[in-house]
């Protein structure tokens, strides 16, 4: 293992760690619910792919859903400061990049690897679905966010 990669994992879960804490203090969102399953899976991921050997397919997993979360922060930031046409130039971007990465990538490249090649080396142990399951409440939650993005990207571009 890199050091790199050492270094990526434990920052990613010290960093969700801090989310799953400071949820209770945030503001209480719509997504309020699916923000606490979404923090505890991907702590359990985390963990489970560290302790199961599965870095390989973790440290993917933490990119492709780290690709869009600086834009996400970004637009924030944006909106707090008053920037809207820069807050809605960055959240196009953001919705973009979500897309492709969390409902194009994510399923399609990953799930699919960690779903069907295994079964060709390997008979089918507990780790293997524990993993493959949690990774599927993560897409059904890409899913609901991205419906969610989308409904925000469409009240931006028609003006409601």
């Amino acid at each position: 293992m890199l050091q790199s990669q050492y270094w990526y994992y434990m920052i990613s879960l010290g960093f969700y760690w801090s989310l799953l804490f400071r949820v209770a203090f945030d503001v209480k969102r719509k997504d309020f619910k699916e923000q606490i399953i979404h923090h505890v899976a991907t702590i359990v991921l985390i963990s489970f792919s560290w302790c199961a050997n599965y870095i390989r397919v973790g440290t993917l997993v933490l990119a492709i859903h780290d690709a869009s979360d600086f834009f996400l922060e970004s637009a924030k930031m944006f909106n707090y400061a008053g920037w809207k046409e820069t807050c809605n130039g960055i959240f196009v971007v953001f919705a973009f990049v979500f897309i492709i990465t969390r409902i194009i990538i994510f399923p399609f490249w990953i799930l699919h690897c960690t779903w069907v090649y295994p079964l060709e080396i390997y008979p089918p142990f507990f780790g293997y679905y524990f993993f493959n399951v949690m990774l599927w409440v993560l897409q059904c939650l890409h899913i609901f966010w991205a419906y969610l993005i989308l409904g925000m990207a469409h009240k931006f571009l028609t003006g409601k």
